[in-house]
């Protein structure tokens, strides 16, 4: 009865790990919804599609990462290092992304809403960006 007790214990976790999603770490920044990681580096990151929704990323260095298609809503990105990153088709509903470094940015189709917050004087127009209003 010990052995098929301990087998099913050890069934179980191997299903549970196998279950749980996997959660990529970058230089200690863990990549997922309300992840707080200010001041982190996380340039020329491959973040594709990264769900990063209600993350903290204050003053961080994402320089020539790619981040199309992620999921930024709501992220605080003020005063980030975006310049070179690739922001194709990403979402920025409500992200605040005040004095963030967009020079040379690729905002082709990044969709925002009323609640996003740009660095003074940028035009979300010219740079391609998709302003949604519902």
């Amino acid at each position: 009865m010990k052995k098929v007790l301990t087998l099913v214990v050890f069934i179980a976790a191997v299903l549970v790990s196998a279950c749980t999603p996997d959660v990529i770490t970058i230089n200690g920044c863990e990549i997922s919804p309300k992840t707080r990681c200010m001041n982190m580096v996380l340039s020329e990151a491959d973040l594709t599609e990264a769900d990063l929704s209600n993350s903290t990323l204050y003053q961080s260095d994402l320089s020539g990462a790619n981040l199309s298609g992620a999921n930024l809503n709501y992220a605080d990105l003020q005063e980030a290092n975006l310049s070179n990153a690739n922001l194709q088709e990403a979402r920025l509903y409500g992200a605040d992304l005040r004095e963030a470094n967009l020079d040379g940015t690729d905002l082709r189709g990044a969709k925002y809403n009323k609640y996003t917050q740009f660095p003074e004087g940028f035009d979300q127009e010219a740079a391609g960006m998709e302003l949604i209003e519902a």
